[in-house]
């Protein structure tokens, strides 16, 4: 192979190995920017940040974090128009923490056997707080569960452990139709027929 054809082989390839090596560099420096943002905001906290991608649809680099101090994951991310970085450290953390707690609240119960999952929010999204009101807590449902008897027994439930809910929303898939009924704690002490109005078919 002569040295012209030699050139246009390689001068293609070390154009491409350097736009990729310089590519890698500023993702490296982006994620640098992340660090940099997590420790000043959150002083005294060890964050491990992972590789940068980017979003060609929305138009931004991001990754997940993880909090070395206590377990939580989350994303961050840094727009490329407004060159602002957002996150979710303490949204992350208050959900988790209000989800921990009212999945603590049905395991313990007596009907935990009919539930396949529990998950609530709490009203306050940056901060837990340990007053027992939610946003809102979704129950999902075995198929052989008693949608009603369900209903009463968690409204039961939540009462008695001082929980209050502005949603409450229990799920069931029976028969091949997806049933929902929807409700608050306030309707702890409706009757079987109005609790049963509360029920929608979803499909």
């Amino acid at each position: 192979m002569d040295m012209s054809k030699k050139k246009k082989i390689i001068i293609p390839v070390a154009i491409g190995l350097g736009l990729l090596m310089a590519g890698f560099a500023y993702l490296m420096q982006i994620r640098g920017e992340f660090k940099d943002y997590l420790s000043e905001k959150y002083p005294g906290q060890t964050f491990q940040v992972g590789f940068v991608k980017i979003d060609p649809i929305y138009g931004s680099y991001f990754t997940t974090v993880s909090c070395l101090d206590d377990n939580v994951s989350f994303p961050i991310g840094k727009s490329f128009r407004t060159k602002n970085i957002n996150e979710s450290y303490l949204q992350t953390k208050s959900h988790n923490q209000y989800n921990a707690y009212i999945k603590e609240v049905f395991n313990e119960s007596g009907i935990k056997s009919h539930i396949t999952s529990v998950t609530g929010g709490g009203r306050d999204k940056e901060h837990y707080q340990n007053d027992g009101h939610y946003d809102q807590i979704n129950l999902y449902l075995t198929e052989e569960a008693e949608l009603i008897y369900i209903t009463q027994a968690a409204l039961n439930l939540l009462r008695e452990k001082g929980i209050q809910a502005d949603t409450v929303i229990l799920t069931q898939e029976k028969d091949g139709h997806v049933y929902e009924w929807y409700g608050s704690t306030a309707d702890y002490d409706l009757t079987e027929d109005q609790l049963r109005e509360k029920i929608r078919k979803i499909k």
